[in-house]
């Protein structure tokens, strides 16, 4: 996955992180296993090729959604996210809910907002996410 092509750049937490400690090419061959892109929700995408099995959607869903729309299936190199439904469009999401905006990297994207935010005022254009970090733990 590059970077530069997807619509969570400058948004993106590990895009961030990698930038502050000076990852800004890859270093090892790329695993691009060709995993399945769920588009069947008509507000909200499940890319599961960018999902790092943060758990954070997992967690939103459960406590602050009050909903189970999210799982992890299997173990080590096979563990993947799987929704509780066929697919994205029958869980119950709601393009309002928390969790669409929980995923640090844009694994679970809205539809139809990419790019919105220019390049430069992106929060991680501004501000390295050293600097956001130490602001949230001094709040």
């Amino acid at each position: 996955h590059y970077c530069m092509f997807c619509e969570k750049s400058g948004l993106c937490e590990l895009q961030a992180l990698a930038y502050r400690f000076g990852i800004t090419a890859p270093q090892f061959p790329l695993l691009n296993p060709n995993r399945t892109i769920d588009l069947s929700h008509p507000d909200v995408y499940l890319d599961h090729n960018r999902c790092i099995l943060c758990g954070r959607c997992v967690r939103v869903s459960q406590e602050l959604d009050n909903k189970n729309v999210f799982q992890f299936v299997g173990r080590g190199y096979q563990k993947r996210l799987q929704v509780n439904g066929e697919a994205l469009a029958g869980t119950g999401l709601r393009v309002a809910d928390r969790v669409t905006a929980s995923c640090p990297v844009g694994a679970l994207m809205k539809k139809r907002v990419g790019y919105a935010v220019p390049v430069g005022e992106r929060p991680f254009d501004q501000n390295p996410i050293s600097v956001e970090w130490h602001a949230k733990q001094e709040a």
